[in-house]
């Protein structure tokens, strides 16, 4: 319950008196601001100080934090006041305070990011809901849900302050935080993030291998309950640290049995990767897709051909397989030995004691290499891919912006002309009609919007060439400059560039830039 409404009455105090409340702002320091210190001193305070008067018959400030320090720094007796009676109802008194001090702009440095992102963590922790919040900051549901998100992480604050992070960057870093108890190694690859460039990227890229191996984990729950290790990345078998069952012998010279790892699970690691795309029945049964009548997909009438199942009683979901390795330490605690091949190929023994010829030994070592490199190649195939997939969600989310103006860059219409020149048949391709619905659908009122529009339809569908009718990650591959100048996905990356896009490391593979090898490098996937 709250007081009876009053009229504020205005009164000068010692600025020296007033007690400064909570405020959304909370690194003020007001000699940073030697110009408005020194307006201070020479014309006074112009716009009155909000306060409250308390039982104690304190001013309790509830906005003009910065006049009141700058009044104290400049040597003021005497400040104005605007004074109201305080409410009864605590709760409220809070909530109108966050939000008058958001509101307010009169002689005060603009509210950043970092301080709507503190306003709205307030006002959630009042017990105010996203919605409500929302309505009363004039914020946005968008951003306050994004801000109710970043808003818990001390690690997000600072960088906000310096303004280094966006509000949804901040956001994915606070998400990031979370991860950390489930993988030691997110601190340090944040630390590196954050230290280096390309910031926005390599947070999403950072992300986007947070949820593989949240997957992962998650398919492995079965192991990981029986007392295996889950490991996520592919280790190599050729150092000496890692051994795969068919690495391994018992004492007597035989191969280990193909159940060794389950009889012992607390020795061993398993690695799960994604094995491809599968459909199951609803009992969870994988089903042939050859056996799935698909003309049912879009028809809920249409019967099934005989022998065959409806489309909509499959789901669509990933395939794992899993892979077991023991780390040297542990070697001996499962009593194997190593294969003779294994041994020759690390160098660990002699013709007399392998008893392999000098030729059988230089190619079980070459075997090893081969299969190394092919560890190899998969990590950055997938790693690559993931980071072609963080580059599309970033790339559209430009387009979206870029295609959301009411008019277009310069020279739109004669660009468009030249490509459509060079590629007739770009606006019938793959599924430049269904990206286009979900990039931009505005009808056209003007001329600069027809021309807003007409460019959406050459973006959009040069974005369906680049991804193909399965929105592929491997466009990284495109190296040759024959086949990119034939799709024209140079002229469209470069297009976004010029519009003020910065191309990630696989988009510059994309259209030459660099190399495949150059944006692996780029890439921190520890």
């Amino acid at each position: 319950m709250t007081t009876t409404a009053s009229t504020p009455s205005l009164v000068l105090a010692d600025p020296t008196e007033l007690v400064i409340g909570e405020n959304i702002r909370t690194d003020v320091v007001i000699t940073d601001d030697p110009e408005f210190v020194r307006s201070i001193a020479e014309r006074g305070v112009l716009t009155a100080i909000s306060a409250t008067r308390r039982a104690d018959g304190t001013l309790r400030i509830i906005d003009g934090q910065r006049r009141i320090l700058a009044a104290r720094e400049a040597g003021l007796s005497a400040v104005p006041v605007l004074v109201d009676a305080e409410s009864d109802d605590e709760r409220q008194a809070q909530i109108d305070r966050v939000t008058g001090q958001l509101h307010t702009n009169e002689q005060r440095a603009p509210i950043t990011t970092r301080h709507k992102v503190g306003a709205v963590t307030e006002l959630l922790d009042l017990g105010l809901d996203v919605e409500r919040v929302a309505k009363i900051t004039q914020l946005g549901e968008k951003f306050t849900r994004t801000a109710a998100t970043a808003g818990r992480s001390a690690k997000v604050d600072d960088h906000l302050a310096d303004r280094r992070l966006t509000l949804d960057d901040a956001a994915i870093l606070a998400e990031l935080e979370t991860a950390a108890d489930r993988y030691p190694a997110i601190p340090d690859r944040i630390e590196r993030i954050l230290g280096g460039y390309g910031i926005s990227y390599h947070l999403a890229h950072l992300r986007e291998d947070v949820a593989a191996m949240d997957a992962a984990t998650a398919a492995a729950t079965e192991y990981a309950q029986r007392g295996f290790t889950v490991i996520h990345n592919e280790p190599s078998t050729t150092g000496g640290d890692w051994f795969t069952p068919a690495d391994l012998r018992t004492p007597d010279g035989e191969r280990i049995p193909d159940d060794a790892p389950h009889s012992a699970p607390h020795l061993w690691h398993v690695h799960p990767s994604e094995a491809g795309v599968v459909w199951v029945d609803a009992d969870g049964h994988e089903v042939d897709d050859t056996l799935i009548d698909w003309d049912t997909r879009d028809d809920p009438d249409l019967e099934a051909i005989d022998g065959l199942i409806r489309a909509d009683a499959v789901t669509k979901t990933t395939s794992w397989s899993f892979e077991f390795y023991l780390h040297h330490s542990r070697r001996a605690a499962a009593g194997f030995a190593l294969a003779p091949e294994l041994a020759a190929a690390g160098g660990d023994a002699g013709d007399a004691e392998d008893g392999l010829s000098p030729s059988q030994r230089a190619a079980a070592r070459a075997e090893a290499d081969r299969k190394d490199a092919d560890r190899a190649q998969r990590r950055r195939t997938i790693a690559l891919n993931r980071a072609g997939s963080v580059a599309t969600e970033m790339r559209r989310a430009f387009l979206t912006g870029l295609l959301s103006t009411k008019s277009a860059p310069k020279n739109t219409t004669r660009w468009v002309v030249g490509v459509l020149a060079r590629h007739p048949s770009l606006l019938t391709e793959f599924k430049a009609g269904e990206l286009y619905g979900s990039i931009t659908g505005t009808d056209p009122t003007t001329a600069a919007q027809c021309e807003v529009l007409l460019l959406a339809r050459v973006l959009t569908a040069f974005e369906a060439r680049l991804t193909g009718t399965q929105d592929s990650k491997d466009y990284w591959r495109y190296s040759e400059k024959s086949y990119r100048g034939l799709q024209g996905i140079d002229t469209y990356l470069t297009f976004l560039a010029d519009a003020g896009h910065t191309l990630s490391p696989v988009e510059q593979t994309a259209i030459g830039n660099t190399t495949i090898d150059a944006a692996y490098a780029t890439l921190d996937d520890d």
